[in-house]
């Protein structure tokens, strides 16, 4: 047993929460949120606690953002990766989440713990309860983003000031209710109207109103993802926000959206720092593009740019299918093939369409430029928050004053406002021509996209959810494994991967990173054999092992339905100048290619 170890601060604020692990939820908290705890004089005592915020909020940031983008949202269909196969797209293994020791998620969210506590230390030491609960609001926020990909992980130890080099891990379900409590805490500490440093708050400008939005918006959000763990506890937590709109106040608009703004010069986006090859490796996936062009959906030419090239010849290449005089495509999703003939579908990553203008500004090479540094990154939405309420009012879980059909055609126009994506723009008139619509309107009595149309109404709120949350950080993935709606397709050829990967089941989590298994190797090895369904044994079932959040749907709920794959060289798109490539191609695009789509294959 370990013993147990001194540390420089009892933060009492914080020892009810950390107590409690029972799966209900209390409606009391054991803190007075107006009269935040003393602390003894420290060396934190003479700090502004604001000096911590930068280093706190920008280590998460840091880890997640390229991770996020380079394989969370392959992992989603909305890139088709076109190089390395130990990506996503491939259902592989997902190697590059568990390359966490070159600063992935597990890295920056435990370098991001130490400024975290000190913050926390010197917010009471300061009996500043604004800071304390900005700290205590991101110290949610980081480790819940740990426990959602890893399962069982570290925590209530690594959050003491003298934290051990080997700290114990936490149960998932336990660290969950902890957090679930200190959530609501923090958030009711907050008093509507005051404000923190905006030099330093990076994502609200110091507006402590959105941030106590913020805390019970995420409230919503991972009671949803709780919900088939725990789903008493869940429609509890729902319940008491959406029926105490002025106690627990949550996003009412785009206005509250929580975006962290790179500052351009110390913090430059990700879209900006990634070069021209780096973008020629994750063109859009024709999943996304296809059913974005099904729809004559505005998001398109604001998410996407043109294909740079276009062919003519339906019979030796796959020809974009937009209507428009401005062209998109995907890349095929899934190639499982090595990456010099995954780069070379359909002539490669200039007849695809890549990241549009409204997040990557491009000189005539292809390079960023510096109008594109300080784009922000999305962490929650408005339109995010209201598929939440329209899927638990759709369920029966809530009753909020709207109905689940207003709540769902909300979060759509919610999502059209975010990106200023209009029906009377030029690019939108561009890309769709004759098909091009009018107004959102008219793009909600659509029968793919209407409420009363005949179409799952949950399948219809996931759809969109999907298509609104592109690059908001990692939420389409842990939102997808909890849903697996829409049901994106896996390709045939990553059944191979059985032995290393997921293969055509969706990943269910990450691995540990080997940091920790020389570092803390004995806690590890328990958490392996204890913190899930299975004991994970190593590659061949780390991605079937089912964290607490999940076990209550089963590994067969994350089996994907399966496309065929295309045979390298004959059944590829013809390659001029080499005579094997496409002499199959047209039969297995008449037999294969809708078969990629649920929208086409009665998924209702």
């Amino acid at each position: 047993m370990r013993q147990p170890r001194t540390f420089k601060f009892v933060l009492s604020a914080l020892v009810a929460l950390f107590l409690a692990s029972c799966d209900t939820w209390e409606s009391g908290i054991n803190i007075d949120p107006n009269n935040p705890p003393s602390l003894q004089e420290s060396e934190t005592a003479d700090y502004n606690p604001s000096q911590f915020m930068l280093d706190m909020i920008g280590n998460t940031i840091n880890g997640w953002d390229y991770i996020h983008w380079n394989v969370g949202a392959a992992v989603c269909e909305y890139h088709g990766k076109t190089i390395s196969l130990s990506q996503g797209n491939r259902h592989q293994a997902w190697h590059a989440f568990d390359d966490s020791d070159n600063g992935g998620p597990w890295v920056s969210g435990y370098n991001a713990v130490r400024y975290i506590k000190k913050m926390q230390n010197a917010a009471i030491a300061m009996n500043d309860k604004n800071y304390l609960a900005i700290a205590n609001i991101w110290e949610c926020y980081n480790f819940f983003n740990l426990t959602l990909l890893y399962g069982d992980i570290p925590y209530t130890e690594t959050m003491l000031d003298n934290a051990p080099i080997d700290p114990v891990y936490d149960k998932q379900k336990d660290i969950y209710f902890t957090l679930m409590r200190k959530l609501k805490a923090a958030g009711l500490m907050i008093d509507k109207g005051e404000t923190c440093d905006a030099e330093t708050d990076l994502i609200f400008g110091g507006d402590m109103t959105k941030w106590k939005k913020f805390a019970n918006t995420l409230l919503i959000r991972y009671a949803m993802y709780m919900s088939d763990a725990a789903q008493d506890s869940a429609k509890a937590i729902l319940n008491e926000v959406v029926s105490n709109p002025d106690t627990y106040p949550v996003m009412a608009s785009n206005a509250d959206n929580a975006f962290f703004h790179y500052d351009g010069n110390q913090y430059k986006s990700r879209c900006y720092r990634l070069s021209a090859s780096k973008m020629d490796e994750a063109p859009f996936s024709n999943i996304f593009v296809e059913r974005l062009i099904s729809l004559n959906d505005p998001r398109l030419p604001v998410y996407a740019r043109p294909a740079l090239m276009t062919h003519t010849d339906a019979t030796k290449n796959v020809l974009p299918s937009n209507m428009g005089t401005e062209k998109y495509a995907g890349h095929l999703y899934g190639i499982t093939t090595d990456n010099a003939y995954a780069s070379s579908w359909n002539a490669g990553a200039n007849y695809a369409s890549k990241l549009g203008e409204y997040f990557r500004t491009e000189d005539d090479k292809g390079n960023a430029t510096s109008e594109c540094a300080s784009v922000p990154l999305a962490l929650a939405t408005y339109s995010e928050m209201l598929s939440f309420l329209a899927e638990a009012t759709q369920k029966g879980w809530i009753y909020s004053g709207s109905m689940a059909k207003e709540l769902y055609e909300k979060s759509i126009r919610a999502s059209f406002d975010q990106y200023n994506a209009t029906f009377k723009s030029d690019n939108y008139k561009a890309a769709f021509g004759s098909t091009a619509l009018t107004s959102a309107d008219d793009y909600l009595i659509q029968p793919q996209v209407n409420f009363e149309g005949g179409r799952d109404k949950l399948l219809l709120i996931a759809e969109q959810k999907w298509i609104a949350s592109f690059l908001l950080m990692f939420e389409p993935y842990f939102d997808h494994r909890r849903t697996m709606l829409p049901p994106l397709r896996a390709s045939s050829g990553a059944m191979a991967y059985s032995s290393t990967g997921s293969a055509t089941h969706f990943p269910s989590r990450s691995d540990y990173p080997s940091s920790e298994l020389s570092t803390n190797a004995i806690n590890v090895a328990n958490a392996n054999a204890t913190a899930f369904d299975i004991p994970v044994t190593g590659q061949e079932n780390r991605n079937l092992a089912l964290m607490w959040l999940l076990q209550a749907k089963g590994s067969a709920f994350l089996q994907m339905p399966v496309f065929q794959e295309p045979n390298y060289k004959s059944e590829y798109p013809c390659r001029e100048g080499d005579a094997d490539y496409g002499t199959a191609f047209t039969s297995w695009y008449a037999n294969n290619w809708d078969s990629m789509y649920w929208w086409k294959n009665n998924d209702k």
